[in-house]
């Protein structure tokens, strides 16, 4: 069960992380402003716990999803520098796919249907690995981090 909760918490806070936008703003200040988005949320993903049972399970999903999706329009909101743009939208990109296994996930916590369970954490936690690996090269730390 610890593990499954330890899994949850890295879905949602990657899924927190995602970033995005649209050509013009220095890349400093565009890394900064991405990485206080990607920190505001990590935090309130975090304040959320850990779910203690798979029948807390869908309870969690349903609260975690709103954040993640706030944050994820504040980060498409960002203008990333135009060297940048591309493997920002692949990040977002990668960090929506968590959103249905997320949903994915609570439905087979609901149905205490384990393979489902390990099946969406699996394609939630691949998604995870591609964004951070591109948030890391963006220089983005605050949205790789979990």
């Amino acid at each position: 069960m610890r593990r499954l909760a330890v899994g949850l918490t890295l879905v949602f806070v990657f899924l927190a992380a995602g970033c995005g936008g649209g050509g013009s703003t220095p890349k400093e200040e565009f890394q900064k402003q991405a990485n206080a988005i990607c920190k505001r949320y990590d935090q309130k993903i975090a304040a959320l716990g850990a779910p203690s049972s798979p029948a807390d399970i869908p309870q969690f999903v349903e609260k975690g999803i709103p954040l993640i999706e706030q944050g994820v329009a504040e980060l498409r909101a960002l203008k990333p520098p135009q060297e940048l743009e591309a493997d920002y939208e692949l990040m977002l990109d990668e960090t929506e796919k968590a959103v249905p296994a997320a949903r994915k996930l609570a439905d087979a916590a609901a149905k205490n249907d384990a393979a489902a369970v390990q099946e969406a954490l699996t394609e939630a936690n691949t998604a995870n690995q591609k964004s951070n690996r591109l948030a890391t090269k963006l220089g983005l730390s605050e949205c790789a981090t979990n």
